[in-house]
Parts: structure tokens; C-alpha cells; sequence
């Protein structure tokens, strides 16, 4: 059996939170380097959501961690083509599986970690 996450955020709900301290909070330092080469205002607000409901998803799937849990140090990254996949320092050696979509106002992430059996 696999364990799934998924979290709907609201783009009005971002924008209203959007302040340098909460990008610094949620993004990694990679991510922060994307971010801040996003020219577009509403493109900047979809790319900071959708990495939002990705974290969120991810802590669903697991559920719990050994240690607190720390936004900076979990990575939505795009492979080659396009899809995102996640960098973590917990649990790097498990299978996860990420989407991510957008429409006009909202964003949402599913994660799916697949279980040893």
C-alpha cells in the first residue's frame, strides 16, 4: 500500500502571505533561485502556491518525521521534461511521486510515496 498526500491552495491565500520572510520560509535555496528569475507577477504567485502544496502533499504522504520539518530543506525541482520531482534531505532514499496543477485561482499537488513490501 502507498501512502498519499494531496493539498488545494487558494492563489488569494498566498498573495495575502506573500512577504520576503514567508518565500524564505517556504523555498529552498534552489527553488529561491528559480523564483527570483520569474519576471511575471501572477506566474511568480503560481510557482510559489504550487511549491506550497507540494510541501504540503509531501508531510501528508509521511505523515510524521524524526526530525521537525524544515520547508528549506525540501526542493520542488522540474526534470528535463518539465515534471516536478522532490529533493529532500528526509527520507532521500524513498520512491516519491509528485504533480502539480495550476488553473486560474488555485494550485494543487498530489504526492504518492511508494512503500517497501
Amino acid at each position: 500500500m502507498n501512502n498519499v498526500g494531496i493539498d488545494l491552495v487558494e492563489f488569494e491565500e498566498i498573495k495575502e502571505r506573500i512577504s520576503d520572510k514567508f518565500i524564505e520560509r517556504i523555498l529552498s535555496n534552489d527553488e529561491l533561485e528559480i523564483y527570483n528569475k520569474i519576471t511575471q507577477t501572477q506566474r511568480k504567485l503560481a510557482f510559489l502556491a504550487g511549491r506550497f502544496a507540494a510541501k504540503e502533499a509531501y508531510t501528508k504522504a509521511y505523515k510524521t518525521f524524526d526530525d521537525e520539518l524544515n520547508f528549506k530543506d525540501v526542493s520542488i525541482l522540474n526534470d528535463r521534461f518539465g515534471a516536478p520531482y522532490i529533493k529532500s534531505k528526509y527520507h532521500p532514499e524513498d520512491t516519491l511521486t509528485l504533480s502539480i496543477s495550476h488553473s486560474r485561482h488555485y494550485a494543487v499537488a498530489i504526492c504518492i510515496k511508494e512503500n517497501d513490501e
